[in-house]
């Protein structure tokens, strides 16, 4: 009969259901809803999108483990898997319906990417989060990309140049739309790559790889803590049509300008994070639950009862 009873909760549509992604990560938690895999959430996997500009940029029979370590990367910063979720082998085996080698190999790599932590002999966990750590985030993204940005501009040529004009023209057709989980993914996707396209000019693959990290886990931020209707109305493809006329102009007071504006049309949208993101914290502490799956366990063995 409680079985019954969780089921119909897990099929009932909450009164919430429709808020920001934050509930649809921590309340699905909270409730014990999981998937037939065990993973605790309702989010699908961008392992089961169908749209070629979502689905993973390798074949994965010919390379498992670069789309394992697509799929799981994506998936962390979606949302698929909770800050502090126990990274198992084979949970994730039957997952992403692949072999032990490419699972293993793939979360190896993701460790480098700030979105998976290592625990001595326990294996490996999804990194947590925090107010101090989005902040430092968002001041070391800005900076960056400022860097990126100058050089790209200066070193730049013609086929960049082009590049960014065609990347504006394939953004522009994706419409913003949040609904769908994979429509999302199609937006986030296309945002990034006319802003890596933007930044390549650069020329340094160091870089590039530093602030595609750093990026990825502002994303996840977003995911799990913003309040999405800000993000909804606030108007990308105008601004990125006249930042891509700076660059064609090579008018670079009027890009900085441009850049800045962008920042600042964003800072109502990273107050709401920071804002849930400091409640989650609070709740965070308050809960003394022992040994919930997305919390690492105490060390030491437990105190006798006094007498």
């Amino acid at each position: 009969m409680a079985a019954n009873s969780r089921q119909a909760e897990g099929t009932r549509k909450h009164p919430r259901d429709d808020r920001p992604r934050l509930e649809g990560v921590l309340v699905a938690r909270a409730r014990g809803l999981s998937n037939s895999h065990g993973v605790p959430t309702d989010i699908p996997s961008v392992k089961n999108f169908t749209a070629p500009s979502a689905i993973a940029p390798v074949d994965p029979k010919r390379n498992p483990t670069l789309a394992v370590q697509y799929w799981l990367g994506r998936d962390i910063v979606r949302g698929v898997f909770a800050p502090l979720e126990r990274l198992k082998i084979e949970q994730l085996v039957a997952f992403y319906d692949v072999g032990h080698s490419p699972v293993r190999e793939a979360i190896l790599l993701l460790s480098t990417s700030g979105l998976v932590i290592h625990e001595h002999q326990k294996g490996h966990r999804v990194a947590p989060v925090s107010l101090a750590d989005y902040d430092d985030l968002i001041r070391a993204y800005r900076k960056i990309y400022q860097l990126m940005l100058d050089s790209a501009l200066k070193h730049g040529d013609d086929a960049w140049e082009e590049a960014v004009v065609l990347q504006l023209h394939r953004s522009l057709k994706v419409e913003k739309n949040f609904d769908d989980p994979e429509h999302r993914e199609m937006w986030q996707l296309a945002y990034s790559t006319l802003h890596w396209t933007l930044l390549s000019g650069c020329g340094s693959p160091i870089l590039m790889r530093i602030w595609a990290d750093l990026g990825g886990r502002l994303e996840r931020y977003v995911n799990l803590f913003a309040d999405l209707e800000i993000d909804r109305v606030l108007d990308h493809h105008s601004k990125h049509r006249e930042i891509v006329d700076a660059v064609v102009h090579r008018d670079a007071e009027r890009l900085h300008e441009l850049v800045a504006d962008m920042f600042e049309m964003g800072v109502q949208f990273h107050q709401t994070i920071s804002h849930t993101l400091s409640s989650y914290e609070k709740s965070a502490h308050a809960d003394s639950a022992p040994d919930m799956e997305g919390a690492p366990r105490k060390r030491g063995r437990p105190r006798k009862n006094p007498r």
